[in-house]
């Protein structure tokens, strides 16, 4: 089956592509998903929301925060500030069908090719399909880093809970000190339980307008609560995990500094993820920091046709890792692809966009420099 485009990845960004492209005009095109529509937000542990808020402000012509479209609110569809993985799933799902977005679940990506005629080939366990355009944007919560040092095969990686209320044990130790590090902690010690953190007293500090160089406000502010409440709480700082090995039925997590943590369950790993881009790594150039190398409209350097859309867009020291950045790329891509599709577009819907912030000309002005 071939289409004009096709997008990989029904999260947030895949489906605000699609719902950018409706408005574009363009219509030829298919999300494939090898699960379903939001399943990474799904697939969250029960517990975490949301760290952006979303408020309903659409009616005052400024953007809900969390919202893919120009006017939908998730805060009006959802009623909360700060809604589960499962609910903002929920708004995705709400958004598919009221859009009538195409959308084929249960088709894993495993290999992309271009074509000698021209476009991609993609293939997977379910056969064959191809496009003149691709766009990727596959999410980054469902492949995890699971071993980046010794022993962490040992560890529970935070991505692979499915809620911390249930999981067992007393006594716990967190690698990792960022959003996810912290957002266990404080579940876990809110339920009774001890925690330790392993974390770095300088990232935990710092505080900057941009919650993509340090923890947002939401995050940080549930952090001083529970060490307010919470006396079961401890924070270890500079202790740089080298090592966790398993002695009997209890786990040593091993620090630089010598300092050995020992619980009768495995360490939680909040380390991040990996991102889902191996199908088609070999197709794009690489900058020095590792990223993918993008043109002005976020295609690869190499493989003309390939975009890519969502958190891992970077261009020279922005980086659009949180949805109402990335958002601001949508009709980049779009306008880009119904330019080469002959699709006549007008200058209202663009100023439209313009005006809602989901597209920006001067990239100096759309993304701050930040580390995710």
């Amino acid at each position: 089956m071939r289409h004009e485009v096709i997008i990989v990845g029904a999260g947030a960004a895949g489906v605000g592509m699609g719902a950018t492209f409706k408005d574009f005009g363009i219509h030829d095109f298919m999300i494939l998903d090898r699960h379903e529509v939001g399943a990474s937000f799904a697939r969250w542990p029960e517990e975490m929301r949301l760290i952006t808020p979303s408020f309903n402000t659409t009616p005052f012509g400024i953007l809900d925060l969390n919202a893919v479209t120009l006017d939908t609110s998730v805060a009006n569809f959802l009623g909360e500030e700060h809604p589960r993985g499962k609910d903002y799933a929920r708004y995705l799902r709400a958004l598919v069908q009221e859009m009538e977005i195409p959308v084929t679940g249960g088709w894993e990506v495993e290999g992309v090719e271009e074509d000698a005629s021209g476009g991609f080939r993609l293939n997977g366990p379910r056969g064959e399909m191809a496009c003149q355009y691709l766009i990727w944007a596959a999410g980054e919560f469902q492949f995890p880093r699971l071993n980046p040092f010794p022993g962490a095969a040992l560890c529970r990686h935070n991505g692979q809970i499915g809620s911390y209320r249930d999981l067992p044990g007393n006594e716990f130790v967190i690698i990792g000190a960022f959003e996810s590090g912290v957002d266990a902690a404080v579940h876990l010690a809110e339920a009774g339980r001890t925690v330790t953190l392993l974390c770095n007293e300088e990232e935990l500090a710092l505080q900057d307008q941009d919650p993509s160089r340090s923890l947002s406000p939401f995050t940080r502010q549930r952090l001083l609560d529970a060490q307010k409440t919470c006396q079961n709480l401890h924070l270890r700082y500079e202790c740089q995990v080298e090592l966790v090995k398993e002695s009997g039925n209890r786990y040593a997590t091993i620090a630089s500094n010598g300092m050995e943590f020992v619980t009768e369950v495995p360490p939680i790993l909040a380390v991040g993820f990996r991102g889902g881009t191996a199908p088609v790594e070999h197709l794009f150039n690489y900058r020095d920091d590792g990223h993918f190398e993008l043109t002005e409209v976020d295609e690869s350097t190499v493989a003309a046709g390939l975009f890519l859309s969502g958190p891992l867009v970077r261009h020279e020291h922005h980086i659009f890792c949180y949805i109402y950045k990335y958002r601001q790329r949508f009709a980049v891509i779009a306008q880009a692809l119904a330019t080469r599709l002959d699709i006549p577009v007008s200058d209202d819907l663009i100023q439209l966009y313009d005006r809602n912030q989901m597209r920006l000309h001067d990239l100096s002005c759309c993304g701050q420099e930040c580390v995710c």
